[in-house]
């Protein structure tokens, strides 16, 4: 039944698609806090803020629904660049709407989650260098993961993409939204910061993490694992539309959730969170914009 649902993208011709509108309400949010407290944020951030915001509503409108061309390819990649702008300008604004931090919280459920003894070995775990470049290789995946999945599937032109960035979508701006009710930095922050530090270099895997470090602006950003919520929402996609995708993403985004706790860049806790948190976001996403079916399967060759 799924594979024989007529597409329906969301929004009328001319009309903003819903994973849009949920982008543009975070940027909305954001401008609100941000133009509430001048004096902890700069001008620019706060101009930049309703700018790319305008600019995100114009462009969508203008390309308008297209099948074909550069039109199609603006409209669907859209998003792309809007994600982690709002993330880069969380760092700032979580502090003024929440300023406490949750972490000897998070770390007292993940002892009580684990144990004491189980807790403790694995913040000491012994991580031989080739595994930990690995890890940090698949963790730095984490935006490309979802903008694979649309590049193939626009390429691929398929009808149910607004439907899939939806989803996408709606489980980023869930993730951020938890960062603003727990705000946490996460065992390498806190309890693991010696093992974080300890780390074997590798090849790439020490460089790799510093630059990782350097550009994350947004240090409070452990409960959810929005890195888990994402993946899980992308391989979800991904299996429903084109398998074969599905089947080279897994691996990926197996090792992707792996490292968040195995390079501890988040408690058990976070992770064990971001599971019906995604199942939500995408729940929601499917009321909102419709379902992501599954495809038709392809015919066998003669």
């Amino acid at each position: 039944m799924d594979a024989i649902l007529e597409p329906q993208s969301g929004a009328r011709k001319g009309a903003l698609r819903p994973a849009e509108v949920a982008l543009l309400l975070a940027l909305a949010a954001m401008t609100l806090i941000a133009w509430s407290h001048p004096a902890e944020v700069p001008t620019s951030a706060r101009t930049s803020l309703v700018t790319v915001g305008a600019l995100f509503a114009i462009a969508a409108l203008a390309l308008g629904e297209n099948r074909t061309g550069w039109r199609y390819w603006c409209r669907e990649l859209l998003p792309v660049p809007v994600v982690p702008f709002i993330f880069l300008n969380l760092g700032r604004l979580i502090p003024l709407v929440n300023p406490r931090n949750f972490d000897a919280e998070l770390e007292a459920l993940d002892r009580a989650l684990l144990g004491p003894e189980a807790q403790a070995a694995l913040y000491s775990l012994a991580l031989p260098a080739w595994i930990a470049d690995v890890l940090t290789l698949a963790y730095s995946t984490f935006f490309f993961l979802a903008i694979v999945l649309a590049v193939v599937l626009a390429a691929r032109h398929d009808p149910f993409l607004p439907q899939v960035t939806a989803a996408v979508v709606f489980t980023f701006v869930v993730s951020y939204t938890g960062y603003f009710v727990v705000p946490a930095y996460g065992p390498r922050s806190t309890v693991a910061q010696q093992r974080y530090l300890s780390l074997p270099a590798g090849i790439i895997g020490d460089h790799l993490r510093a630059q990782l470090d350097q550009w994350e602006k947004t240090k409070t950003d452990a409960f959810p694992s929005g890195h888990t919520m994402v993946t899980l929402a992308v391989l979800y996609c991904a299996r429903r539309r084109y398998r074969l995708l599905y089947n080279l993403l897994l691996p990926i985004g197996s090792l992707l959730i792996a490292a968040t706790i195995l390079l501890t860049y988040h408690y058990v806790v976070d992770i064990v969170a971001a599971v019906p948190l995604m199942v939500g976001s995408v729940a929601l996403a499917r009321w909102l914009a419709g379902p992501v079916p599954r495809a038709a399967p392809q015919p066998e060759p003669a």
